[in-house]
């Protein structure tokens, strides 16, 4: 705990605030980990006023802060319909690997967690190499 800071008079100036608004930092770290704040007026937008408060916790700021030990790892896997490709995928799943679909133009890998490893077709068939 004594690493962390929380700044209780954060001014952001975001309109949907209505009270208190507060920033959460650690050390060694310039961005706020967490923000948040009231927002009594918010439910009005939806049909009833009531008092609230809300925060962000920013995951991938947190996840950069953790030992290199402690990050998940992952395999990135080709998108092929290829059997014997699908066979090792499920192997790999099978014992307890996460093994991560790349989709190419169809989505990001940016949101997922650091690959170690990849599934690459090798001269003796699909194989799980270093990334």
């Amino acid at each position: 705990v004594e690493d962390q800071q929380i700044d209780l008079a954060d001014l952001r100036g975001l309109n949907y605030h209505t009270g208190a608004v507060f920033a959460a930092y650690t050390r060694g770290e310039a961005s706020a980990i967490a923000k948040g704040g009231r927002y009594d007026d918010i439910g009005r937008a939806f049909g009833r006023a009531r008092p609230a408060t809300g925060f962000t916790l920013y995951l991938r700021q947190l996840a950069g802060l953790l030992p290199a030990a402690a990050l998940p790892r992952a395999i990135l896997a080709p998108d092929d319909d290829d059997p014997p490709l699908q066979a090792l995928v499920a192997q790999l799943r099978q014992q307890g690997e996460a093994v991560v679909l790349d989709l190419g133009d169809q989505g990001s890998t940016d949101d997922l967690p650091a690959f170690d490893r990849r599934i690459v077709r090798g001269h003796a068939g699909w194989q799980v190499e270093s990334a």
